[in-house]
């Protein structure tokens, strides 16, 4: 059992790969989410404090926007053909964000 069927309760259908793809961008998030809580990523200088608000702000956002797909997946409100385009951009918002995040990372690990 997922976090994401804990969550939702068991999954309609079949496997689905869009709704694969958000469970795996919410495994991801979590992962972010960690290392921007780890003590090598403290910042030590105000424009490291402000990414890294800035970052952990996104990370939120973007759990809870893909928490929203989720759910609307499974009480069916998403239209089955546009599912693909709209996880397809949530995949590219994660991305652009864990770039980030890897970023910010080589940037507080060179004023340690």
């Amino acid at each position: 059992m997922t976090a994401t069927e804990s969550l939702y309760g068991a999954r309609r259908g079949t496997n689905n790969s869009a709704l694969l793809r958000l469970e795996r961008i919410n495994q991801n998030l979590l992962s972010l989410k960690s290392k921007l809580s780890s003590y090598m990523c403290e910042p030590k200088t105000l424009v490291l404090y402000q990414k890294l608000d800035a970052l952990k702000f996104q990370v939120r956002e973007m759990r809870n926007r893909n928490h929203d797909l989720i759910s609307d997946y499974y009480n069916n409100s998403l239209d089955s053909k546009d599912i693909g385009a709209i996880v397809q951009q949530q995949f590219r918002s994660y991305k652009d964000l864990e770039l980030k995040v890897l970023e910010y990372i080589g940037m507080a690990k060179l004023h340690c």
